[in-house]
């Protein structure tokens, strides 16, 4: 007979990964501090770019994760996402 999935395991990975996601668009961000402290304002904002794809990758998981978890996780991305709208605007 077959174990039932636990679904307690598939929130946590999806959890995972939208934390991941953090993580991927904040080593970004800091990437494109210091391109633009460096004067390279075009990598500055490809950096950006990516770290706005890896916040709308996070953004795409959320349904997956239990309730609790996505209502953290979703106002962590939010405010990413409202920095990189911040500095996208500053280095055009």
């Amino acid at each position: 007979m077959s174990r039932p999935r636990d679904l307690g395991s598939a929130f946590q990975v999806e959890n995972d990964f939208v934390e991941a996601d953090l993580d991927t668009a904040f080593a970004l961000l800091y990437a494109a501090e210091m391109q633009s402290l460096s004067g390279d304002h075009a990598n500055a904002l490809r950096a950006i770019e990516e770290a706005g794809k890896a916040v709308v990758d996070g953004q795409r998981r959320l349904p997956g994760l239990n309730d609790s978890d996505r209502e953290r996780l979703s106002v962590q991305l939010k405010r990413v996402r409202d920095v990189i709208e911040r500095i996208r605007l500053n280095l055009k």
